[in-house]
């Protein structure tokens, strides 16, 4: 017989395991601890805050296509960002949408801008990419697997 939606919500409400204070501080998502410190293997590395932001500003690929130009040709306006979106990668995202994922590669720490007069100018910073990847790498060139 089958059982309503409403009755196996019941049912899994009642069965859901508690979570005491103890298993809230160590719960574990892949690899990642509450107390700052990543452990993968056996092996730990100090966990950054802002490597979360960093990696999650790193996930989409407009971001990405958005660093690539600015790897290409560094101290871009927006205009030409999104010109040279649309003409390399035929991506028709409005000025409005580029400036949010510019805002969002900015709080991760991967560009930086500045003004010039009334213009803002947008440079990538690549330190940040090669500190949050430099742990990762060392983990696994030494055999190590999860």
């Amino acid at each position: 017989p089958s059982q309503s939606g409403a009755f196996k919500r019941r049912l899994f409400q009642r069965n859901k395991p508690k979570m005491t204070d103890a298993t809230k501080f160590t719960n574990v998502w892949f690899g990642l601890t509450c107390n700052k410190t990543v452990a993968l293997c056996g092996m730990s590395v100090h966990f950054d805050p802002q490597l979360s932001t960093l990696f999650s500003a790193l996930g989409d690929t407009t971001r990405l296509l958005i660093l690539d130009e600015l790897r290409k040709r560094e101290h871009q306006t927006l205009f030409e960002i999104c010109a040279r979106l649309f003409e390399e990668h035929s991506i028709t995202i409005s000025r409005q949408g580029i400036t949010r994922h510019l805002n969002t590669l900015e709080q991760a720490g991967l560009i930086t801008t500045t003004w010039r007069g009334r213009t803002k100018i947008h440079t990538l910073l690549s330190a940040p990419i090669s500190d949050a990847i430099n742990p990762w790498v060392e983990l696994y060139s030494q055999g190590n697997s999860i």
